[in-house]
């Protein structure tokens, strides 16, 4: 199998393509040159024209691009729509061009805020309710990736993590260092396997996978529909850092 992944730079990007490595063919795809042995593609998911050059003759799509988080970028529309929004639906349109029929989506716990800061447990079937605009990008991202499983049959695992970190270092994107881990870390890497493993299952559908790591994460959200069906646990549990139980 052939995957493009998209964001592939950036510091999700970087740790989720590891569990593809000697798995699949890999694709990347990101705005900046980087380093890498996988074949390479500099252009961004806002446009349409690289975007179709970029998934031709694939047969999967790791959608885990996202507008950064620099000073301002979220205080309007502008950006995060043109790339979250705007990018997704360029790559499901191209997905449907080309016949690609799997496509993992990396959405966010933004697209459930309100039930989560409220302490509901997560289940899959929420309605779509976030605050603020990087939530609203999200939830745009999974009605967009539904639509397209609705009209052309895709295959679409909306793959939804809270605090995206490292084990290892327990260092975030931004350098923030943890001392302990509470129900929402997810390690990068195991965001990967999930969606390596999600583009495998022979029928895929509509599907929401919650990605946590931690051993209180089922108490929180539906993570027993992402064990069973993925036959999955995760890899990196945060078992190095003091468990914050609450």
């Amino acid at each position: 199998m052939k995957i493009l992944i998209t964001g592939a730079a950036g510091y999700l990007g970087q740790g989720l393509v590891l569990p593809f490595e000697g798995q699949c063919d890999l694709r990347l795809m990101d705005t900046v040159d980087f380093e890498t042995s996988h074949e390479k593609v500099i252009g961004s998911v806002a446009d349409l024209d690289a975007v179709q050059r970029a998934s031709e003759g694939v047969n999967g799509l790791v959608i885990a691009h996202m507008a950064s988080l620099q000073a301002g970028s979220y205080e309007t529309t502008a950006v995060p729509y043109e790339v979250n929004v705007k990018g997704t639906a360029n790559l499901l349109f191209a997905a449907a061009e080309h016949g690609i029929k799997r496509v993992a989506l990396i959405s966010s716990i933004g697209v459930v805020q309100y039930y989560q800061q409220r302490g509901e447990f997560l289940s899959r079937d929420l309605p779509l309710r976030g605050e603020g605009i990087y939530s609203q990008t999200k939830i745009c991202q999974e009605i967009i990736a539904q639509k397209y499983h609705w009209e052309f049959g895709i295959g679409v695992a909306a793959i939804r993590p809270a605090y995206i970190t490292d084990m290892h270092t327990a260092r975030d994107k931004y350098g923030r260092q943890a001392e302990e881990a509470n129900w929402q870390f997810v390690d990068r890497r195991d965001i990967g396997e999930i969606a390596r493993l999600a583009l495998l299952l022979p029928d895929l559908g509509y599907e929401i996978f919650w990605a946590l790591s931690t051993p209180m994460a089922a108490q929180h959200a539906d993570m027993e529909h992402t064990y069973r069906r993925l036959n999955w646990k995760p890899r990196y549990d945060f078992s190095t850092l003091k468990q914050d139980l609450r």
